[in-house]
Order: C-alpha cells, then sequence, then structure tokens
C-alpha cells in the first residue's frame, strides 16, 4: 500500500486535481490499528486504490486534530471514503475488517463515485445545450421558427435540448413541421424530466449518506461492545485467578497445620515413649537398688562429720569409727572454735539432741554418727540445754520468756520516775500551783513548756490504747507567747496544733475528688 506523504490539504487537493476517490485511515499503535493496517497492505486492496490517493495519519498528531475537527472519529481505527467532487463521505469502516470486504467496499465507493460524477456532467450538458439549439433554430427552412428562435432564446434553447435528447424528433424536424406550443411543450417536459432525475440522484445520496452514518454508528456501538464484553471477561478471569490463588493458599495453610498436628503429637508420642521408657528402667533400677546392697562410698571404718557454725560455714572432717565423742570435741576446741570467748556445745541436726560431755567416752558408731553425720556446733550460752524429757533439746521460748520478765522488772522503775516527772509538771502549772512554790514552778515554766505525759499508774494496754487512738490532744500554753496550743498523737505521730476553739481540719468537710468543703 502506497500512502500518500504530506499533509491533509496537500492530500485534498492531489485528490481534486486528479479527480480520484480520497482515503483516510486513521491508526493509533494499538493492536486492532495493526491488524487493519495487514488488510490495506494487501494485493487485492492495492491494486484497487492504485488510482487513488490515501493518507494515512496517526492519533495525537497534527494532521489528525486538523481531519477531526471535519470528520468526526469516535474510535480508531476508522477509514474514510471521501468523493473529491463533493467532499462527502461515501463510505466509513471502524474497526477491523477483512481484505475482501475491504475491497468490496472499495469497488462499491469508486462506483459512487464514477455515478455522481456522470450525473454532474449529464446536468452541465443540459445546462449548455442552449447555443446549438439557436443554430439549429435559425437554419431550419421555416422563417417564423427561426423567428422565434432570435426573437426568443429561451425558447430556442428548450427546442434544442429537447432535439438532443430525442434524435428522433430531431431528425423528422426537417420534413414536419412542429407548431409553437408543442415546442414548448416537449422542453418544458423535457426540463422537467430532468429536475425529476436530479431530485431522485439527490434522494438517493442522502440516503446512502444516511446508511452510512447509520452503518458506522452501528459499526461504534459493536465495537463498544465487543470492548466491555472484552473487559467483563478480563474482570471474570482475574476474579476467577484471585479464587484460585485465594484457594490454594487456604490449602496450603491447612496442609501445613495438618503437618504440624501430626508432628507434634509424634513428639508427644515419642515423649510419652521415653518417659515410659525411662520410668520403667527407673522403676528398674530401683527395684535393683533395692535388692542390691548399696555400696558405700567412703571406705569401711570411717565415719565423715560435718561441723555447722551459727554463721552457716561448714567444716568436714574424717575419724575412724572406732574413735570417741572426745577425739571429736577436741577437733572443734583447736580448730573451729578456738577464738570463741565462751564454750560451745555438739548438737545432732535431725532429731536435735545436744551431745554432752558424759558421751565423750562413746565411739562414733555407737552414736550412729558413721560413715556421715553432721554436728552443730553453738554457743553454750545461746541456748539453755534441757536434759531428759523431750529429749534434751534447748528451748528457745524459756529464754524469751526470760528476757521478757527482765525487760519487765527494768520497767518499774522507769515508769515511776515517769510519774515523778509528771507530777512536777503538773505542779508547775497556774492551777496547781501553791503560794510558796508558785515562783520556782513559774521559773520552770519560764524556762521550757511542759507537756503531759502518760501516767505512770496506767497499765501498758492503756497507754497503747491512748498513744493508738486519733484525735487525742493534750491542750498546753506557751508562757512566753500566752497562746494555747495542743499535742495531738495520732499512732506514733504527734502534731501541735494552734487551740483557737476549732481545727480547719476538724470543722471542714471533704468531697469525692479530695478537695476541701468549709
Amino acid at each position: 500500500m502506497k500512502w500518500f506523504e504530506g499533509n491533509v490539504a496537500d492530500a485534498i487537493a492531489s485528490s481534486q486535481s486528479k479527480r480520484c476517490l480520497f482515503i483516510v485511515f486513521a491508526t493509533d499503535d494499538g493492536s486492532e490499528s495493526l491488524s487493519m493496517l495487514e488488510s490495506w497492505d494487501d494485493e487485492a486492496v492495492s491494486d484497487i486504490t492504485s488510482q487513488c490517493v490515501a493518507l494515512k495519519i496517526v492519533s495525537d498528531s497534527a494532521s489528525y486534530s486538523q481531519f477531526t475537527q471535519i470528520y468526526p472519529i469516535s474510535t480508531l481505527p476508522t477509514s474514510y471514503f471521501i468523493s473529491p467532487l463533493t467532499g462527502g463521505a461515501l463510505d466509513t469502516i471502524t474497526g477491523v475488517v477483512g481484505a475482501d470486504e475491504l475491497s468490496q467496499r472499495l469497488t462499491a465507493s469508486l462506483e459512487k463515485m464514477t455515478d455522481g460524477s456522470a450525473a454532474m456532467a449529464a446536468s452541465s450538458a443540459t445546462a449548455g445545450a442552449g447555443a446549438p439549439a439557436a443554430t439549429v433554430a435559425v437554419t431550419s427552412p421555416p422563417a417564423p421558427a427561426a423567428t422565434v428562435a432570435v426573437t426568443s432564446p429561451p425558447v430556442a434553447a428548450a427546442t434544442a435540448a429537447a432535439a438532443s435528447a430525442n434524435g428522433d424528433t430531431a431528425g423528422s424536424s426537417s420534413t414536419q413541421q412542429l407548431t409553437k406550443e408543442e415546442k414548448i411543450a416537449k422542453a418544458q417536459e423535457l426540463i422537467a424530466a430532468k429536475r425529476r432525475e436530479k431530485m431522485e440522484q439527490d434522494k438517493q445520496l442522502n440516503l446512502d449518506s444516511e446508511k452510512a452514518r447509520r452503518a458506522a454508528g452501528k459499526q461504534t456501538q459493536e465495537f463498544k461492545m465487543r470492548q466491555e464484553q472484552r473487559a467483563a471477561a478480563d474482570r471474570t478471569k482475574e476474579w476467577r485467578r484471585e479464587q484460585r490463588e485465594a484457594f490454594e493458599a487456604k490449602e496450603e495453610i491447612k496442609r501445613k497445620i495438618a503437618e504440624d498436628r501430626a508432628a507434634r503429637q509424634r513428639s508427644k508420642e515419642g515423649a510419652m515413649a521415653s518417659a515410659a521408657s525411662s520410668s520403667a528402667s527407673a522403676s528398674a533400677s530401683a527395684s535393683t537398688a533395692a535388692v542390691a546392697p548399696r555400696p558405700s562410698a567412703l571406705p569401711s571404718g570411717i565415719a565423715r562429720i560435718q561441723f555447722r557454725m551459727p554463721n552457716g560455714s561448714s567444716v568436714t572432717e574424717d575419724f575412724p569409727s572406732s574413735a570417741q565423742l572426745g577425739t571429736a570435741r577436741q577437733f572443734v576446741a583447736e580448730n573451729i572454735c578456738a577464738k570463741w570467748p565462751s564454750a560451745f556445745i555438739l548438737q545432732t541436726s535431725y532429731p536435735r539432741q545436744e551431745l554432752t560431755t558424759e558421751v565423750d567416752d562413746q565411739t562414733l558408731q555407737e552414736l550412729d554418727l558413721a560413715p556421715r553425720a553432721a554436728l552443730l556446733v553453738l554457743p553454750a550460752n545461746a541456748f539453755k540445754s534441757s536434759r531428759g524429757g523431750g529429749g534434751g533439746s534447748g528451748s528457745p521460748t524459756a529464754v524469751s520468756s526470760a528476757v521478757s520478765a527482765m525487760w519487765k522488772l527494768l520497767m518499774i522503775p522507769l515508769l515511776l520516775l515517769q510519774a515523778i516527772w509528771q507530777w512536777i509538771n503538773n505542779s508547775g502549772s497556774p492551777s496547781a500551783a501553791t503560794p510558796s512554790g508558785g515562783a520556782s514552778a513559774a521559773g520552770r515554766s519560764a524556762a521550757s513548756p511542759t507537756y503531759d505525759m502518760p501516767s505512770a499508774s496506767a497499765s501498758p494496754a492503756s497507754q497503747s490504747d491512748a498513744a493508738g487512738a486519733a484525735g487525742s490532744r493534750d491542750r498546753r500554753r506557751d508562757p512566753q507567747t500566752g497562746s494555747s496550743f495542743g499535742m495531738s498523737q495520732e499512732g506514733r505521730i504527734n502534731r501541735f496544733k494552734p487551740d483557737d476553739g476549732h481545727d480547719d481540719d476538724d470543722m471542714g468537710t471533704w468531697n469525692g475528688n479530695s478537695t476541701q468543703q468549709q
């Protein structure tokens, strides 16, 4: 296929000068445009378009923009067959067609263009037939006809047109004379026939144009429908692919879960089997140990004794089983308790029993201290040993009771001193002062403020209750400022507050958000 090299204006001028069919092919880079270009490159199509002016325009080009301003293009590719005489579109092809169909439509367009050219030539010939008719009318023998032809040019032109359209009538005009009215009537009939023919041709052209427009619209609609169907098919294919991938992923997850479960089950069964085998072996070894005598780790005749001190340290020493307890006691005195300020005692760990010096002449074997034993080395004054009744174990409760009794005895003089001090302070107050002792009491009061002390006669329980009661208050007056103040004791905390008749904290109320309301 040979395409015209130039712009749209040059192609139109070339088509009009050659009076040949003008073909415009609008294309882009799509697959359908390539398929349509293959149909244009067919040999049969190239032979038909060899005498035509064919222009190929690409979308987004200047020629494409110029052409679309006159001829609308809805889809690509699109082919226009344009008449060079009228400039109208003889046929329009949208989309892709085969080479055979393209050849047929090209041939039909060429025929339409040829018929239009013939009709235009006939119209031109009819319009310019007046001069020969006048000549014929002048050369005709009858003088009146010539006079009419000369004096009435339109009638002569009609007569000449009738003569050229009807050769028999023109041939017989030399032998048969026609009247003036007959000639005018024939000319009018011929003109009316030409007008009817022209109207029919215009009507047919309009009909063909409408058919071409409808065909182009139908093709455009079909092309859009095919595109929508293709897009719907692509969406369906994509959805099916996604569903298939999701199903495969779910099956893969299920397979992995099943494998994990099987692996856990196998590991559980293996652990249970190993536990059963280990328990069986342990029971077998235990039964074997119960039947067979347990070999001693120490040589026979050796007693290993561990001496444990109160600080947690320990010393281990091996003695002959036949050695006496005094030997072990001597070892402790020389090596462990050499620097202790007081004596020590030896006790067994369990059951707790003191080993006194009375059993020093017994052997370790007789005291069940062989082959292994643990002895506690304790200071002699830490616990009071009790012999007989209860296995001779020391009693920490008795020691604590003795300490408590001693503390109570010491508290009696302290309480007496506290009562005397309180009596002296009370006697120094103005209300209880005597005339003879008022000055001395006032001097003592000026020297230092006085405060209430708990009564010595009060029992410890009552003292603790008074000290722990919230809001208990002792009021005193400062001799320097003359203002009274109070001491409030809450548990182990003493608070000093002015004695102004009320306390803001006592009179105030508290709401739920920790703010005080007066």
